[in-house]
């Protein structure tokens, strides 16, 4: 019997489905695509499901096959496995400083706030809930808890409000302003007779000076009135807070930058100070606070730093571990390298488990997604986490339907909530895919190249996903070596092209070898010299010693051409043809076509698009388009020569004969990446985006022709071309997996 699926056209259906009988794999992509389903018309979410399953949920295509054909077909696959179960309840428009995870009458709520000023609760299951506003600054910590029976969030921000809010139902409590500083960290916590009291850590920014002693005030959860203060030293600011048990006592503990403090909250009494001198913070660096750790035995962690002898430059962090009976106690516990350390930690099931990411952002955009791993102290494989964002600002544990679960937020502006438990083997080489690239071999057969942010670019039969041979700086055997991290790899930027008959293939990324021209089916390995035509790869200088991502093979007067960065070379005699007086490096994409009866070259820098005549570097027009958009190609669409920008959530078609903007096609996220294909005798746009999403467009009319894929991560390259009579689209997402399409265009 066929899977019915009529809950998917309206609203409250869908989300009552996603507990229903359908099966896990169907749920799991449901649950993957909701916001993005619940934001198309009803008709067209059987075709968005069926693209989520082909990208991330694969077992479910055969049930939503049952439901009806679609326009395409998946041909092939390769790359990494599915990405990790997460869904990402909440974005936010700006860095995310804050996030908790509550439990209440069966259901989980993830409540998030950053740099807007908003807190954002959401239900973990079906993505809904409301905005809470009455904060006015930077929201700097937020905390769930039950207080006679009913449960409640607080949150407090950068100005020093502090703010309560009913999580069921959306209602303000009290409202109070601190005296000095600003809310650094939140807690629910016991004191006498079971009374609950909302315990406010006070902090301060590094350029200011504390007008009060460092404390935490212990306020009326109801009221909003301060019930006893706990005091710190002179100028200390108190960073992070952490609840626990001490025999049969509920205990405070606090963290400043160098004393640990423990408190009974019922009394005021200070049972115990540590002094750690050596406490590392990371506030100054837009990460957080380290925290207080709070396993399962009678002991509590702080995160301290470590300075290597002789010279003392090199510095790492490490554990340490108090015990809560006497704090002169301590055990060293694991250690960490010098951009990594614990952003929160929880016991389940008797373990230990503590999140371990990233704390500093080098500003590398290529170095995404932040570095996460979920640890369970015990034995358990370890869950890796590839959290789409420079950096983790803020994490925390919860549990969705008895499972743990794990909230993130990120510098980006996402909150994540992941599956803790499930370990998710795949085995990364840096950091997923950079590019696709098509040519033709010289058997005229169309392959594809895949770059993989490592020292090896792929190449593919474009039929059948089938390896046929590669090129990489380690794989010759006489070349040098790369000693770079897998960051700084020698896939930047990848373009392909056919010269002379002969299939070639441009990368880039080692800075000390430019941009490199490679024969990608050749049997001759090695670097070559510039005069050497048969060594296998020719290796470009430049004049501003960068290794540029703006590559592009293309055609002027008869004369095929490569655009590496700020430099327009003779793949065949390695002769430079042009220079453009621009910094190769900053330029992030470029691509050849024609305006009118003249040929030329489009390059992009941050919101604007130049164009060039490629053989005299002669500078002809400046588009201005949208910064945080992607993607450039050129092309001819209705008998026009065109320029498809990516600009924010539009593609703009500029006639570029009468430099004139003629249309735009829109889209619900940011476009990342973009290509112009012909099919017989149409013109065809393929697009990706940041919400993961690989669309075909009619770009004469711009229709939408059919949803290709939803990736889980954004969209890193998209490529096309006719295969055996056969349209087929590649798309590729920043986590590195490549997908095929066999598409029937209607």
């Amino acid at each position: 019997m066929p899977l019915d699926l009529t809950a998917l056209h309206e609203a409250e259906l869908l989300r009552g489905a996603l507990r229903g009988p359908w099966p896990p794999a169907v749920l799991r992509a449901c649950r993957r695509a909701l916001p993005r389903l619940l934001a198309l018309p009803g008709p067209e979410r059987l075709e968005f499901l069926r693209a989520t399953a082909a990208a991330e949920e694969p077992e479910a295509l055969a049930a939503l096959a049952e439901a009806g054909p679609g326009t395409w077909a998946l041909a092939w696959e390769t790359g990494e496995r599915p990405t990790a179960f997460h869904v990402c309840p909440a974005r936010h428009d700006g860095p995310v400083r804050a996030v908790a995870v509550g439990e209440f009458g069966g259901r989980t709520f993830v409540a998030s706030g950053g740099d807007d000023h908003v807190v954002r609760l959401r239900d973990a299951f079906d993505q809904s809930g409301p905005d809470l506003e009455g904060l006015t600054a930077s929201v700097r910590a937020l905390a769930f808890g039950v207080v006679d029976g009913r449960p409640l969030l607080a949150g407090g921000d950068h100005d020093g409000t502090i703010r309560t809010w009913d999580p069921l139902t959306g209602a303000r409590g009290f409202a109070r302003e601190t005296v000095a500083g600003h809310p650094s960290a939140l807690a629910f916590v016991a004191a006498e007779g079971g009374r609950v009291l909302l315990a406010v850590a006070i902090g301060y920014d590094d350029h200011e000076i504390p007008t009060a002693d460092g404390r935490v005030e212990l306020l009326d959860p109801v009221t909003g009135e301060l019930v006893r203060e706990l005091r710190a030293e002179w100028d200390e600011t108190v960073l992070d807070l952490a609840v626990a048990t001490l025999g049969e006592r509920t205990v405070l503990a606090a963290l400043s930058y160098d004393t640990l403090y423990v408190w009974d909250p019922a009394t005021g009494e200070r049972f115990g100070t540590a002094e750690l001198s050596d406490v590392w913070p990371d506030m100054e660096n837009e990460g957080f606070a380290p925290p207080l750790l709070v396993g399962v035995r009678n002991e509590i962690g702080v995160v301290v730093r470590i300075e290597h002898p002789p010279d003392y430059t090199v510095q790492s962090r490490e554990a340490v571990y108090l015990n809560l009976d006497n704090l002169g106690d301590r055990a060293r516990g694991r250690g960490f390298d010098r951009d990594q350390g614990p952003v929160a930690m929880t016991t389940h099931a008797g373990q230990n488990v503590m999140l371990v990411a990233n704390h500093t952002d080098t500003g590398r955009a290529w170095e995404r997604p932040a570095q996460a791993v979920i640890t369970y102290m015990g034995g358990r494989t370890d869950v890796h986490l590839d959290a789409d964002t420079r950096l983790i600002t803020s994490a925390a544990f919860g549990s969705l339907e008895g499972s743990l679960c794990l909230a993130t937020a990120g510098l980006d502006g996402t909150v994540q909530l992941w599956d803790a438990r499930t370990p998710h083997e795949h085995r990364r080489i840096g950091y997923g895919g950079s590019g696709l690239a098509l040519f033709t071999t010289a058997q005229g057969a169309p392959a594809l190249a895949v770059g993989t942010h490592s020292d090896t670019v792929l190449i593919v039969d474009a039929a059948s996903g089938e390896k046929i041979g590669s090129v990489g700086c380690r794989q010759s055997g006489r070349g040098h070596d790369c000693d770079l991290s897998p960051y700084d790899h020698c896939c930047r930027g990848l373009a392909a092209g056919n010269v002379a008959g002969r299939p070639y293939l441009a990368s880039s990324g080692c800075a000390a070898y430019g941009t490199m021209l490679w024969q990608p089916l050749s049997k001759i390995r090695g670097i070559a010299r510039k005069d050497d035509a048969t060594g296998g790869r020719v290796t470009f200088g430049t004049l501003d010693h960068s290794s540029p991502t703006a590559l592009a093979f293309g055609e002027a007067a008869g004369r095929v051409l490569l655009a590496a960065g700020a430099e327009v070379w003779d793949p065949v005699t390695q002769e430079r043809v042009a220079r453009l007086p621009r910094w190769g490096f900053a330029l992030s994409e470029s691509a050849f076509g024609r305006a009118g009866d003249r040929p030329v070259l489009a390059t992009r820098r941050d919101n604007e698009v130049d164009l060039w005549h490629p053989l005299t570097g002669r500078h002809l027009q400046v588009l201005d388009v949208d910064d945080t958009g992607e993607g450039l190609a050129m092309g001819r669409i209705a008998d026009r020569d065109v320029l498809a920008v990516g600009s924010g959530r539009y593609v703009h078609l500029w006639d570029t004969a009468a430099w004139e903007r003629r249309e735009w096609i829109p889209h619900t996220s940011t476009v990342t990446c973009l290509t112009l294909a012909e099919h017989g005798d149409r013109a065809l746009l393929v697009t990706g985006t940041e919400d993961g999403t690989v669309t075909l467009w009619d770009p004469a009319s711009r229709r939408r022709l059919a949803v290709l894929g939803a990736f889980a991560r954004p969209v890193r390259s998209v490529a096309a071309t006719t295969v055996r009579g056969s349209l087929h689209v590649y798309g590729q997402s920043h986590y590195g997996r490549v997908l095929a399409w066999r598409v029937d265009a209607p």
